[in-house]
């Protein structure tokens, strides 16, 4: 039995009770201790069912070993005790064969202390379980135990260990116990007299045991009224038998040697019907009927000395019982045998008709035999073709360029050989397959496999076209392009990737262009750890495709010369397959990039003369807010020159002078400063940005131009306003576009509407800011509220209208917006909306 039945079951078989094992382990507590006792209990008699019903047989075997014992001789017809423990250590597992030993030993006790010397009984228990035990495990350690006694290894085990050698030992043992306690006895007699009779119960008995537990264990099963009906009949005929040839008194007519012949062929019959079980039932059954007549004085065995007839009817008796056995085990061997090949026929014939690969058989002058549906669907044979032996292997194959055999091979048909070759069809055309030859040696023919290349050719052909289309779709972009495995090993790259490598000497990365089988991980790793912070930050967004957590990365790269400028895009994807890996594409940007800085310069440019055709609008305001502080100076630098040169005044009007002197030159200073800032042509530079601040100072700016065209205006200020990132001096020049376009629009209307209106909002939902400039105009038509941004629409009789598309331009440069609208009461209203600090509109 092997080690997984060993842990699952117990002596009889049974499942171990694991809630009785649990409860046993867990710490009792008080009130349950009377429970746990009760479990205990249980539990013990479940494991111990086994041992005590083996005690229980070794005791009533006992007693009828005693009743079947001859007169006048040490000698029983049946000794079964030790028969029994042998057959109990062989269904229970090893480590529990003590519990069997120990449930025995009181039984036996029982049963001989009466009428045998204690030294006696403790002899024969000791050396009754040692036979036991020896026999046990040299039948489990020889014939590798499977609990069934039917196999010949196991029934020639069986009568080797269990039946004489562990009875022979034991027994040579005894009689010389004996001889040592002093007891009295016939040394060889002992010997002989113990070792048959515990080898006719061997072979008998144990085999019934173990099958009746067997077929216990296995649960009901149907029996035929056919097969019960044999064996009743079958009983019946060998008990008339039997008691014609040891039951009938001896009368000199049936006294001849010869009528011990007769039970035979029914003891073939229960043999070969019933197998192990029913010969040794059948030889039990006639070892009772010889027993009843030699104890009676009947039969053959009735003419000698008492021991004489008593050992020549056990040895009869044990050779009966060794015949039998092994003539059923032998039986039963042919029997799965024959099964087993009879199935091994039908499996191959079921294989050979189903199976996919073409398969033919032939004889050994090339004539196919036998063909699978296969071959004929392939091939366009029928049934009838190789019925008649029309099919032929050499005319199916040609068999040019075979070798010839050499010496170290005498017979070149015991062999198998694989090969590519052309098959020949019903219709004379020909399909490459792969031909499989298994020649059988001795002349037998072989078998023919012809695995079908046509799908495989086309499959090839197709995956040929596809990996060329591939590497020409590679070849012929522009862009770099390697892919990489799992690992961050390059498996291919595009030539474009490749002429970089080899010829881009400035190329930005050129150091990472790595080839087919290297890996881009270790060089980026190696760049990373020179301090290159690129290389780093490729590394981990490449790691991070790798394993999944990013599906795309992209970088932007710029190469170092000074002289020839270039810019390199690459974008790190992940590989869409069940392996993983990346893409890495390398895009040339260099022409974008210098169109993008010419567009910027020259966006700059326009915003800058935009800048400066306003402030020319406003040269005269300008020229106004200067000619009051500077008439003011030199007013008040006069009137100190007469102060001084009279000596009347004091210091107190002199200091008077010279403070007003400085406040109008801070003021003539800032109007300078606010006309540079807004005529430089500096570089944009976001920095937070206080819009209200920003509306205060182009309202001083304009506060002169403003009074000239008799504008009013009214601001509404949110006063929670954030801080936005912005350019100051362009937030300044849309500011100011936007209200002289709203003094423009009020140019025809009464002096008293001119009013313009400008708020801000702080737009919690959108993160974002919103200036309003708002005129009491007549309005811009439905139609032209998106074409008055677009470069060179204008109203104006004199305009150029490139105002307001600069203007959006400069707003969706900062991520803002730019729109207008008319209001409900008149007039137009512009918006400018640009994200707060951080945040996105």
């Amino acid at each position: 039995m092997d080690e997984r039945g060993k842990d699952a079951v117990d002596d009889s078989g049974g499942s171990v009770q694991p809630r009785v094992m649990d409860a046993l382990a867990s710490d009792p507590q008080p009130h349950t201790r009377p429970r746990l006792v009760s479990l205990r209990l249980r539990h013990w008699l479940y494991a111990m069912r086994a041992p005590l019903a083996t005690a229980v047989g070794y005791f009533f075997a006992a007693r009828v070993g005693e009743w079947l014992a001859f007169p006048s001789a040490p000698v029983s017809a049946l000794w079964a005790p030790n028969a029994i423990v042998l057959a109990a250590l062989l269904l229970a597992r090893r480590e529990h064969w003590w519990r069997h030993l120990l449930a025995v030993l009181p039984l036996h006790l029982l049963a001989q202390l009466p009428d045998s010397p204690a030294v006696q009984v403790v002899i024969q228990y000791v050396l009754n379980s040692a036979e036991a035990a020896l026999g046990a495990y040299a039948i489990q350690k020889w014939s590798a135990w499977s609990r069934e006694c039917n196999r010949l290894r196991t029934a020639t085990a069986l009568i080797v260990w269990g039946g004489l050698l562990a009875p022979l030992v034991t027994s040579v043992a005894m009689a010389a116990a004996f001889a040592v306690a002093g007891i009295r006895g016939d040394f060889w007699l002992t010997v002989l007299a113990r070792t048959i009779t515990n080898t006719f119960a061997a072979v008998a008995v144990v085999p019934l045991i173990v099958h009746a537990a067997g077929y216990v264990r296995a649960g009901r099963k149907a029996v035929s009224l056919a097969h019960v009906s044999e064996g009743c009949a079958l009983a019946l005929a060998l008990c008339l038998v039997s008691a014609l040839v040891f039951v009938m008194p001896n009368n000199g007519s049936l006294s001849s040697p010869a009528f011990l012949y007769t039970p035979l062929p029914l003891l073939a019959w229960a043999a070969i019907r019933f197998g192990v079980t029913g010969a040794c039932a059948s030889t039990l059954l006639v070892g009772a009927i010889s027993t009843w007549g030699v104890l009676h004085g009947h039969g053959p065995f009735s003419d000698q000395d008492p021991v004489a007839n008593a050992l020549s009817v056990v040895a009869f008796h044990v050779v009966t019982a060794i015949t039998f056995v092994m003539l059923a085990s032998l039986i039963e061997e042919w029997r799965l045998a024959t099964r087993a090949l009879r199935t091994s026929e039908a499996r191959f014939r079921n294989i050979f008709e189903h199976n996919i690969i073409p398969t033919v058989t032939w004889e050994d002058d090339a004539v196919v035999t036998d063909a699978n549906d296969a071959f004929l669907q392939l091939t366009g044979f029928s049934r009838t073709d190789i019925a008649r032996a029309r099919v032929r292997v050499d005319q199916l194959v040609e068999r040019r360029h075979e070798a010839a055999p050499s010496k170290s091979h005498p017979d070149p048909l015991e062999r198998f050989s694989v090969s590519e070759k052309e098959l020949r069809l019903a219709d004379g055309r020909r399909v490459p397959v792969v031909l499989g030859d298994l020649r059988f040696g001795n002349g037998a023919g072989g078998i023919l496999y012809a695995l079908d290349l046509s799908a495989f050719r086309s499959a090839e052909a197709r995956r040929q076209r596809v990996e060329g289309l591939h590497a020409a779709v590679l070849d012929s972009l522009e862009d770099q392009i390697a892919v990489l495995d799992s690992r961050g090993t390059v498996i291919e790259v595009n030539d474009s990737w490749r002429r970089v490598r080899a010829r881009g000497r400035h190329h930005p990365m050129r150091e990472e262009r790595v080839l087919a089988g290297q890996s881009y991980l270790e060089v980026c790793a190696s760049a990373a750890a020179r301090g290159d912070d690129g290389a780093r930050d490729r590394l981990e967004a490449l790691r991070a495709v790798l394993d999944g957590s990013e599906i795309r990365a992209n970088f932007e790269c710029a190469s170092v010369s000074a002289n020839d400028p270039r810019w390199v895009e690459i974008s790190i994807e992940r590989l869409r397959r069940p392996e993983g890996g990346a893409v890495i594409t390398c895009t040339d940007v260099t022409a974008r990039k210098r169109a993008e800085i010419e567009a910027r310069t020259q966006r700059q440019q326009l915003t800058h003369l935009g800048r400066a055709a306003v402030l020319g609008q406003l040269s005269g305001a300008f020229a106004h807010e200067l000619n009051q502080p500077l008439t003011s100076i030199l007013g008040n630098a006069e009137a100190a020159l007469r102060l001084v040169e009279g000596a009347n005044g004091s210091f107190a009007d002199l200091r008077e002078i010279l403070e007003d002197i400085i406040e109008d030159d801070v003021r003539a200073g800032q109007v300078i400063q606010r006309l540079r800032s807004l005529l430089g042509k500096g570089d944009i530079v976001r920095r937070p940005v206080d819009l209200n601040a920003t509306v205060h100072d182009v309202l001083d700016l304009t506060r002169t131009e403003l009074i000239s065209r008799n504008v009013r205006v009214a601001t509404e200020f949110d006063p929670k306003m954030p801080l936005v990132m912005a350019d100051r001096v362009q937030m300044q020049q849309i500011i100011l576009n936007l209200l002289m376009n709203a003094c423009e629009a009020m140019g025809e209307r009464p002096l008293g509407e001119r009013r313009v209106v400008l708020g801000t909002r702080f737009w919690a939902q959108h993160a974002s800011v919103e200036l309003t400039v708002r005129d009491h105009g007549n309005g811009i038509p439905g139609m032209d509220l998106e074409r008055i941004f677009q470069p060179f629409v204008t109203t104006k009789s004199h305009g150029m209208g490139l105002g307001l598309a600069i203007c959006r331009s400069v707003a969706e440069s900062h991520r803002g917006r730019l729109w207008a609208e008319n209001a409900a009461d008149g007039g137009a209203v512009f918006h400018l909306r640009v994200p707060v600090e951080g945040g996105l509109p």
